[in-house]
């Protein structure tokens, strides 16, 4: 039992390690968060029009930050203006992010993009190693009355490298592929998919740390 207890506890150190030293780096709890904006067209914006610039590109960066209660909906009294997209107009809209530390295949989804949309809009998304090749991995797209497609509303788009990338993706890039009445798509975060792995661990250290108190 001591050994056990033991095992735990060193668990709980790791993982605590793990994600304080990591922060600096946006690797967060277990997920590794897009750290960098790289490049975005002309018409980015938030929901509310301000168009983004060097001083809002945290907007899509770290954890998501838009659901401050966390009931996946965006529009609540309070809470910020903390997404980037395109409202219906200005076609060929597209934003780049970077990680400093690669997104890779493992088994299961590997990508998931936070995002609210309007019912007819429609993104693809690809990743790339250098900026420079890019490999698509899918697409995001609304639907009347369902979620993405009902605005305000959030949705974790995931996605699975499996058969379309098997590289080290640094590189995330939505690109805007309709534009027209209630196509508008705001992206509230960008990051990986936590290993079962890793939850385990963080779970057992929190669980310990609470038994200690």
């Amino acid at each position: 039992m001591k050994n056990v207890k033991r095992t735990l506890m060193l668990l709980a150190i790791a993982a605590v390690a793990f994600s304080g030293a990591s922060s600096q780096a946006a690797f967060i709890n277990g997920q590794n968060w897009a750290d960098s904006v790289v490049s975005y067209t002309s018409q980015i914006q938030n929901y509310g029009g301000t168009l983004m610039d060097s001083t809002t590109e945290f907007w899509v960066l770290g954890q998501s930050d838009v659901d401050l209660n966390g009931n996946m909906y965006a529009w609540d009294t309070g809470e910020p203006d903390y997404v980037a997209g395109w409202r219906s107009v200005a076609a060929n809209q597209e934003i780049i992010v970077g990680f400093n530390t690669a997104l890779e295949d493992i088994a299961g989804d590997d990508l998931v993009i936070r995002l609210y949309g309007g019912p007819n809009a429609q993104a693809s998304v690809s990743v790339s190693e250098d900026n420079s090749s890019w490999t698509s991995i899918g697409t995001i797209t609304g639907e009347s009355g369902q979620i993405p497609g009902t605005p305000g509303y959030l949705y974790d788009a995931a996605f699975d490298f499996s058969g379309l990338f098997s590289g080290d993706a640094y590189y995330v890039k939505v690109h805007r592929d309709v534009a027209g009445p209630q196509t508008g798509m705001f992206f509230d975060s960008f990051a990986s998919v936590p290993e079962p792995a890793t939850m385990l661990i963080l779970g057992l250290g929190a669980a310990f740390v609470r038994r200690r108190k």
